[in-house]
């Protein structure tokens, strides 16, 4: 493995993390949780993501023997040799860029508070999140890493704002056609997915044979210009970097 990758490149898999504190279902059945709510259970008890993954999330199509099921996913193979020749070109661009702890990301890039990210390094896919150059957030955030072997999701937390980053190579289900297919890999002339939300901004693309996407959402979107307008989703999504990830045993 080069020198660049000792950072542990490793595609942070799916892990969403279930809250601390019980769910009344009958308020959650009368009326929807609104953007504000989101943010606030966020910066009052660390982290409350239940969100569920988009529809639209792009999904990597490489062949496998076997298919792709809801219970029995497919684990895609990654470019490992687009993400070297990627990295050597990150590192030339940020100077600080130092990976000889996988626990520990570089100063140019969020770093995350909670215990959980330590097990960064078992990470089999390149974990990417925005740089801390391009968020531009007045206060430091408050940031949570969550990896898996084959998944990860990221939560950047700042006052009225919040990012979320969600990474995977597992493939739950196949295109059902040719023409499905084509459609579901549609992207825009820049390489990725972009839309505007009730609460924010969404933000879907392919990368290395993984999927990506990146979950802008805001207390007051329509006074914030980053939930309001498209502008910042392509920001993070154009200057996003690698920080980890690894790949596995005869990979």
């Amino acid at each position: 493995m080069t020198a660049q990758l000792k950072f542990g490149i490793s595609m942070l898999a799916v892990a969403l993390m279930s809250t601390s504190a019980p769910i009344d279902m009958a308020e959650a059945q009368e009326r929807p949780t609104t953007a504000r709510e989101r943010i606030t259970n966020v910066q009052s008890r660390g982290l409350q993501v239940s969100r569920v993954r988009p529809a639209n999330l792009a999904v990597a199509t490489l062949v496998q023997p076997a298919p792709a099921r809801p219970n029995r996913p497919r684990v895609m193979p990654i470019d490992w040799g687009q993400v070297r020749e990627d990295l050597q070109r990150q590192n030339a661009q940020f100077s600080d860029n130092n990976f000889a702890t996988a626990a520990r990301l570089p100063q140019t890039f969020p770093r995350p508070s909670n215990n959980e990210a330590a097990e960064i390094a078992r990470t089999r896919l390149p974990v990417l999140l925005p740089p801390n150059a391009t968020l531009r957030l007045a206060n430091a955030p408050r940031v949570f890493l969550f990896p898996q072997e084959n998944f990860y999701t990221a939560s950047i937390n700042a006052p009225g704002i919040l990012i979320e980053v969600f990474g995977t190579r597992l493939a739950h289900t196949e295109a059902p056609d040719p023409v499905t297919l084509r459609r579901l890999r549609a992207q825009g002339p820049d390489g990725y997915q972009i839309t505007q939300t009730e609460y924010g901004v969404e933000v879907n693309f392919n990368r290395y044979g993984a999927a990506y996407s990146i979950t802008i959402e805001c207390e007051f979107p329509l006074a914030n210009d980053r939930c309001s307008e498209l502008e910042y989703g392509r920001q993070l999504v154009e200057n996003i970097g690698i920080v980890a990830g690894s790949p596995g045993e005869g990979e």
